[in-house]
């Protein structure tokens, strides 16, 4: 199946659009979930860690139980894609609201229940919505350019969406007020914070379901029926097992995934930490500081489809990971060294902002080519296995993500707890060993997931010969079984 030509704008624009809701979701729970229950409701750490665990593993076992379904679900009213993309949309949004609406008086077991209750509500909905909608980037199109466009679109969407909130958080909720130096330590906004959210991520949804009606009934309309029956969550593991022994380069997509989100998702929980007591900067400068990767990204994707051709996609996924953990290290340990301005100033407002844009940049060269071999991989594994696999492949990238997240905000929350990180005092009291020791581990965490990348990127890498031939082999089968 190869559906030839350019896609339309109106597909064009649906298709970005549909990536924005994975991007808000994750840009409002790891900036400031660990923060929010963390510093302004007080819950425990170990008891924050084993929450955010255990979501994070029941979105994990989500993932491919919505990969399976959506590769092939039968005689759905909206598709095998779109149906499930608009069954996520309520449990999401119930979910969130409810993640940042802790009321108060609750006790820590109350808290943690809250938090476990909705924050599951939150993250599977989403994986319902998020898998098939990456599954059906991929079923796009099959032509080279057409396909690199398609997942520089969807990181553009990205991007966007991590513009978007922080402006609207710092511009619309978490402004200084003269009780609260640090916006984000007042609880009062916290409930509408997440109703915005919610609400930007429904309309685009929405938006995406509508817009990609077309493009999905008419690749749909060219497929063989499966007959396979549908799968438990257990059969949906067998399969992922099966599928790593048939086309291993998936298990690098989940190992890639895996190692990236230890990464920016310790550096998402933790920037509001540092920010607040680590850089001492202002309001203005914390809202520079969580857009500024997006701004370097988006100078990036401009820039990406060239550079695949003259440096290859493995060439310059290893160039944009490097830079990426070089400029996020670098951001915490000159500081920590003296050798930037003093924390506090505005010069270090604009010093983190420089580097964090950097290391967008960075992360924009490396996460264009991440998302094409991923493709590339999803047509190898369909050759393999005789079937469109889309979906399989998409979760196992989501499992590799939820699993990153879910190690990163147990090893924070235990980490909090173990140095006893204080909770309510101004930010001038307190101690500084403990800061230090909060920059300390998000270096260390940064360092040691970079190393194991670089080494892991080598072995994904699919030539165009290689894919050339896996179209042609796709093709011949498919013209077999319409024939037959």
């Amino acid at each position: 199946m190869a559906l030839v030509g350019k896609l339309s704008w109106g597909t064009r624009a649906a298709w970005l659009l549909s990536a924005m809701p994975e991007l808000i979701k994750s840009f409002a729970w790891d900036a400031f979930v660990l923060f929010y229950y963390a510093q302004v409701v007080g819950l425990d750490g170990a008891l924050l860690g084993g929450a955010l665990l255990i979501i994070l593993i029941c979105d994990a076992m989500s993932d491919p139980l919505a990969g399976v379904i959506s590769d092939r679900l039968r005689r759905a009213p909206m598709g095998r894609r779109r149906t499930l993309m608009a069954a996520g949309i309520l449990p999401f949004t119930i979910g969130l609201i409810g993640v940042f609406s802790v009321p108060s008086g609750l006790s820590q077991l109350a808290i943690f229940g809250w938090l476990l209750g909705f924050g599951l509500l939150a993250r599977v909905g989403i994986s319902f919505y998020s898998v098939p909608t990456f599954a059906l980037g991929a079923e796009l199109s099959r032509e080279p350019q057409e396909r690199a466009l398609v997942a520089t679109l969807r990181n553009v969407g990205n991007q966007l969406a991590i513009l978007i909130l922080p402006t609207i958080a710092f511009s619309l909720f978490f402004a200084p007020s003269p009780q609260f130096e640090r916006g984000q330590l007042n609880p009062a906004p916290y409930p509408w914070f997440g109703v915005t959210a919610a609400a930007i991520s429904v309309f685009c949804m929405l938006v995406a379901i509508v817009g990609l009606r077309k493009r999905a009934r008419e690749i749909e309309a060219m497929e063989i029926d499966d007959d396979r029956p549908q799968q438990s969550i257990v059969g949906a593991f067998r399969e992922l097992i099966d599928g790593v022994s048939k086309t291993p380069k998936v298990g690098l997509i989940f190992l890639m995934s895996f190692a990236v989100l230890v990464v920016t998702s310790t550096v998402s929980q933790l920037s509001l930490h540092l920010a607040t007591y680590f850089w001492k900067i202002d309001e203005a400068a914390t809202q520079r500081l969580l857009y500024a990767g997006s701004v370097g990204a988006l100078i990036a994707f401009a820039l990406a489809p060239m550079l695949i051709k003259v440096i290859g996609s493995q060439r310059l996924m290893m160039v944009g990971l490097f830079g990426y953990f070089v400029s996020l290290a670098l951001v915490i340990m000159l500081p920590y060294w003296g050798l930037a301005p003093l924390a506090g100033t505005a010069a270090i407002g604009w010093f983190v902002f420089a580097l964090r844009t950097f290391a967008g940049v960075a992360y924009g060269v490396y996460v264009v080519p991440f998302n094409t071999v991923i493709y590339d991989v999803s047509d190898h594994h369909e050759a393999n296995t005789g079937r469109p696999q889309q979906g399989f492949v998409a979760s196992l990238m989501f499992i590799g993500l939820r699993a990153g997240s879910a190690l990163t905000g147990l090893v924070a929350g235990l980490f909090l707890n173990l140095i006893h990180f204080p909770v309510g005092l101004p930010i001038d009291q307190v101690p500084d060993d403990k800061v230090r020791a909060l920059a300390l581990f998000v270096t260390a965490i940064i360092v040691i997931a970079g190393v194991g990348l670089l080494f892991i990127v080598r072995g994904l890498q699919v030539s165009r010969e290689e894919q050339r031939e896996v179209l042609s082999k796709l093709e011949a089968r498919r013209a077999r079984e319409q024939k037959a």
